[in-house]
């Protein structure tokens, strides 16, 4: 809009992670990042950090195909990440999923793009659903199909702050909801233990799914 670009020769635009100066960083065909999705989001000390990182392809939890992370889950990438879910910032959104894309590759195009489902309760408290907005920017560029309904969460299933044994002795109660499709693509902000991601593959493959990968923006290591 005419009026950021206005607002911003006086009040410049901080680094998300840092909130140093951000740098109005363009981004080049080939990037990480879709052009113009950094743009007047990061510094670039903080851009490097986390191009520098990731991505992550290790041992996929029971019940996954294949997982990807962008980066592990501490400095910028925990920072960036932190922007998008408690601030609820639109661009920081289209960043990760463009990170997201690129990492993946040509491999996952066309697959159908489900989220991993949040608990009604953190829905209400938080307002919005961030694996729900990353998949919609992911399928788009991807482009596959988009299925929000196939599974949900029921309880609390309130997974943060618990520890291993706990996450992994008590995963989230998944259901099926809709129909689901051969190939799934499940995507989620962070993967921890991989009990989530393991209860929605088990659900989904309940109901017909073949293939089950997934992708997350960072990966607690």
């Amino acid at each position: 809009m005419a009026f950021d670009r206005i607002a911003s020769i006086f009040v410049p635009a901080l680094c998300v992670a840092c909130q140093g100066p951000a740098a109005d960083i363009p981004a080049n065909k080939g990037d990480r990042y879709s052009a113009g999705a950094c743009r007047n989001l990061l510094c670039r000390s903080c851009l490097l950090e986390l191009e520098e990182g990731g991505p992550i392809c290790g041992d996929p939890p029971p019940g996954i195909d294949g997982i990807v992370s962008c980066a592990a889950h501490e400095g910028v990438a925990r920072s960036v990440l932190a922007a998008f879910k408690f601030r609820r910032l639109y661009e920081v959104g289209l960043m990760i999923s463009s990170r997201m894309a690129f990492d993946l590759g040509e491999g996952a195009m066309h697959s159908f793009v489900v989220p991993v489902p949040a608990s009604p309760v953190r829905l209400r408290l938080r307002g919005f659903d961030s694996a729900e907005d990353l998949s919609m920017h992911l399928f788009r560029m991807l482009g596959g199909a988009h299925i929000s309904g196939a599974i949900r969460r029921v309880g609390t299933g309130r997974q943060r702050g618990r520890g291993r044994a706990g996450r992994l002795g008590s995963p989230p109660d998944i259901r099926l909801s809709g129909a689901v499709p051969k190939k799934v693509l499940l995507v989620d902000d962070v993967v921890t233990t991989g009990a989530t991601l393991s209860a929605c593959a088990a659900v989904l493959r309940s109901g017909g799914a073949t293939s089950v990968s997934a992708v997350t923006f960072t990966r607690r290591l």
